[in-house]
């Protein structure tokens, strides 16, 4: 088992590889700050006049079932 002098200059020796790979916290992030993080995907708006789809109609539409569980009544 290693000596608490080994295991400390370990885990030195690790945070300074992470600090080289990710650079030391507070200098900034390493990508850029003008675009938004989610470019190009925004969704799209959905019309007025445009019919919701429900789980009962989608089981009709497309051959599927619908399960519904009711809550049992205790008496």
């Amino acid at each position: 088992m290693a000596t608490r002098e080994e295991l400390a200059k370990l885990g030195g020796e690790a945070f300074a590889m992470l600090d080289n790979f990710y650079g030391r916290p507070g200098k900034g992030p390493p990508f850029s700050q003008d675009q938004p993080a989610r470019a190009g995907r925004q969704p799209t708006p959905r019309r007025n006049d445009q019919a919701v789809l429900n789980s009962k109609d989608a089981a009709l539409l497309f051959g599927g079932i619908e399960i519904r569980e009711y809550p049992k009544i205790r008496l």
